[in-house]
């Protein structure tokens, strides 16, 4: 069955009613992203690579770690 431009479809199944326990455990859910690291921003990406896990890319300096040579470019 189509609808037309004036008709609202309607839901194919009900909406569940949300609970006082439902609340409690999408705050609890929240709560666990919640992270006291800062965000950074990776270089060379004009801030389109961010976020706290990039704080694990990047080195004191703020240079990418991964990438590179271990050796830092002094090989045999």
């Amino acid at each position: 069955m189509s609808t037309t431009e004036n008709e609202e479809p309607r839901p194919t199944i009900p909406e569940p009613e949300i609970t006082d326990e439902h609340r409690r455990q999408a705050a609890e859910m929240a709560a666990s992203y919640e992270t006291g690291r800062p965000t950074a921003i990776l270089p060379g990406t004009d801030g389109m690579v961010s976020g706290t896990a990039v704080n694990d890319w990047i080195d004191e300096n703020g240079d990418p770690i991964y990438g590179r040579a271990e050796s830092d470019g002094d090989q045999d």
